[in-house]
């Protein structure tokens, strides 16, 4: 019984010391998920405003003839950017965003469309090198110093992947910021880029002219869009480890308090056995 109440005694301590790390995690991916909440919306009204202005362009363009709004002739080639975080225990977070990727993956191949992959996040590369899917670019360890940078560096490469026919179709695969316990997951075909219909059609003048302010202002808008999908997935991340991390320690809560109570039984049934054991010596001795 002595050594049961040792067992009990050890579990208790290294379910407490677990909860000391769960508790510590929570408390950090806090911190972090608040900046990023900032970071998403204060960014996330810029980007509208952003897309609201070139769609209005667009509508005023007096050429319609081009491949990046009109898509290619045929599709065969899909480049998918993914983003999952670097690090896991947060939940469900990374499994939902690859289980997406696989769905789109295999419907595009049962159509006989090559799929190869731009990694954001260290799970997606993982998974997609454990499973052989071609990965064309990897990007880890993002910080919000670097990620408008990274952003225009992914945005200028998949423009000219796509104008070089190594991409016929762009997608992007991340995680939609809701609120502190709530994010969804977001499919966005970003290549070729949807003209939006019944926007009034006013009348621009293009300096130098039509194709070179779409030659440097398509990658803008794709840089904003990638950067905020790139605030939106790592608002969501924090948020999912924070809520994984709150739940383990209240688990490890519970998982104590039982703990204890079987410990103080133990005791209880040990203390009760030693006192009959004193009495029937004693009776023995009368």
């Amino acid at each position: 019984m002595a050594e049961n109440m040792k067992e009990i005694k050890e579990r208790i301590d290294s379910v407490k010391n677990t909860s000391q790390i769960t508790n510590a995690m929570n408390i950090v991916s806090s911190t972090k998920f608040k900046k990023f909440q900032v970071l998403t919306l204060k960014s996330r009204e810029y980007a509208k405003t952003i897309g609201i202005a070139f769609d209005n362009l667009v509508a005023g363009m007096k050429s319609h003839n081009y491949e990046i709004f009109d898509g290619k002739p045929e599709v065969k080639k899909i480049g998918i950017i993914v983003m999952t975080s670097d690090r896991g225990l947060c939940g469900s977070f990374n499994s939902n965003t690859l289980r997406k990727l696989e769905g789109m993956k295999k419907n595009f191949e049962k159509e006989n469309k090559e799929v190869s992959v731009i990694t954001i996040g260290k799970k997606a590369k993982d998974y997609c090198k454990s499973r052989n899917i071609p990965v064309d670019s990897e990007y880890t360890q993002l910080i919000p110093e670097t990620m408008f940078e990274k952003g225009k560096k992914i945005s200028e490469d998949i423009v000219q992947f796509y104008l070089n026919d190594f991409y016929d179709e762009v997608y992007i695969i991340f995680s939609r910021f809701v609120s502190a316990i709530e994010y969804s997951i977001q499919v966005e075909k970003i290549l070729p880029i949807e003209k939006k219909e019944g926007l009034p059609n006013k009348e621009y003048v293009f300096e130098p002219s039509e194709e070179e302010v779409l030659r440097s202002f398509i990658p803008k808008v794709l840089n904003i869009k990638i950067y905020q999908s790139l605030l939106e997935n790592s608002a969501s991340e924090h948020s999912a480890r924070m809520s994984a991390m709150k739940q383990a320690s209240d688990n490890a809560e519970e998982m104590i308090n039982k703990l204890t109570v079987k410990y103080n039984r133990e005791r209880q049934t040990m203390i009760t056995q030693e006192l009959s054991e004193i009495v029937s010596g004693s009776e023995a001795l009368k």
